[in-house]
This record gives C-alpha cells, sequence and structure tokens, in this order.
C-alpha cells in the first residue's frame, strides 16, 4: 500500500519495510510526547487524534495540536476529532492541517457496513449520549451510551478499567461489533445517505467557509 497509518505503538517496525518501496507511514497520535517521537522515529506524518473523535479519542484540542506538531514537523499533518461538516474541515486546514479524519460522519451513510442498528442510533444520537471511558478496551475510547445499555452496562456505573485489550474476537460481548463508537460531531448526521451526497454536503460547506472567510478578509482590509 502506498500510505500505511499505524495506530497505538510505535511506527517503527513497519518504517523501514514501506520506506523500502517508496511508501509513506503516518502514525496516528494523541500526545505531543508520541507525536515528537513518531517525528524523530522517521514517520512521514501524524495523524493527531483530538478531543472529540471516535474510538480510541484523544484529548487535546484539535487547533491546539496542530499547532503544537507544526512548530518540530513539516511533514503530512493530519487531525481528527469532531469534524463533521465543510466547516470544520476548513477550519482544520486554517489552523494548519493538510487533511481530515473524518469517520462518524460515514457510518450512516448507504455504502457503510456498519449494521442497520448502529446507524440508527447514530442518527437519534447527540453529543450527550457519548461516554468517554476506558472500561472495555483499557484504553479511553468514546462509546455511544444507548449501545453500552443495550448490552448491559450502566454508563453511570462503568467497571474498572481491564488491561488493555483491543480484540473483538473474544467470547461474549464484542467490542466494535456489539458495543459501538461515535465522535462529537454524531450530532450532524440526521438520515442514512449515500457517500456521494455526504461528500456533496460537505464540499459545499467547505467552499461556503472559504467565501465567509474571504468576505471577512475584505472587509478588514
Amino acid at each position: 500500500p502506498p500510505v500505511v497509518i499505524t495506530a497505538l505503538g510505535s511506527p517503527k517496525p513497519v518504517i523501514e519495510l514501506v520506506h523500502g518501496y517508496g511508501g509513506l507511514v503516518i502514525a496516528d497520535v494523541s500526545t505531543l510526547t508520541l507525536a515528537k517521537k513518531a517525528v524523530d522515529a522517521g514517520a512521514d506524518g501524524l495523524a493527531c487524534v483530538s478531543a472529540g473523535a471516535g474510538g480510541h479519542t484523544g484529548f487535546l484540542s484539535p487547533f491546539a495540536f496542530v499547532s503544537a506538531v507544526r512548530a518540530f514537523t513539516d511533514g503530512i499533518v493530519i487531525v481528527g476529532g469532531g469534524i463533521a461538516d465543510g466547516y470544520g474541515v476548513a477550519g482544520a486546514i486554517a489552523a494548519g492541517a493538510d487533511l481530515v479524519y473524518m469517520g462518524t460522519r460515514f457510518i450512516a451513510t448507504r455504502e457503510s457496513l456498519a449494521a442497520d442498528g448502529y446507524k440508527q442510533m447514530v442518527i437519534e444520537a447527540n453529543v450527550d449520549d457519548l461516554l468517554v471511558s476506558a472500561s472495555i478496551t483499557g484504553t479511553p475510547a468514546s462509546w455511544l451510551k444507548p449501545s453500552l445499555r443495550r448490552v448491559g452496562y450502566d454508563p453511570e456505573r462503568m467497571p474498572d478499567k481491564p488491561e488493555r485489550n483491543y480484540d473483538s474476537s473474544l467470547q461474549g460481548t464484542k467490542r466494535w461489533k456489539d458495543i459501538w463508537s461515535a465522535g462529537q460531531g454524531v450530532g450532524a448526521i440526521h438520515s442514512v445517505e449515500p457517500v456521494s451526497a455526504v461528500v456533496e454536503s460537505l464540499a459545499g460547506e467547505y467552499d461556503a467557509a472559504l467565501a465567509r472567510a474571504a468576505t471577512l478578509a475584505r472587509s478588514r482590509a
């Protein structure tokens, strides 16, 4: 693959191999310390997983995170966390990112392989329906509270954090398959749409954001 993304660990084990055939390595990072280690290891870019991200989430503001990593790298910078419309994309690019991660926005699409119940839960949810907890995998992740309740968890009384385990094939309740995750952009989703419609909306919102910025700039000139 031309681009390899590493997560939950150092990118070192794959860098030599991927660089050997001319590929790029992007390291998922959630802290400034991990970002610096990834750059020092030779990663070609960083995916800054910030506050508001679904799945295994971060805790830094995406704007602060991008600003901080730009102080020590001119490589590829991707930012993810709560970005669900074209306005958020424009804001991330203006802040110094090259690309954005956007996952939650595409769960409730026709092409998505997510279960129908998952799609409907995303449509009905808002940001207050999310819980960041390490009780499921041992690492903080953003979960849909109705999903936790559906399999017997009480979001107000989650169990102690277990040892880290990301395996979804364990017996019993399966992480990600039976317990569902979403990011803080979940409130922007109101129906199941084809991916093409989502992309068209994102593009229109992005253009509108750029036009607004240009108008503001002209008014201050």
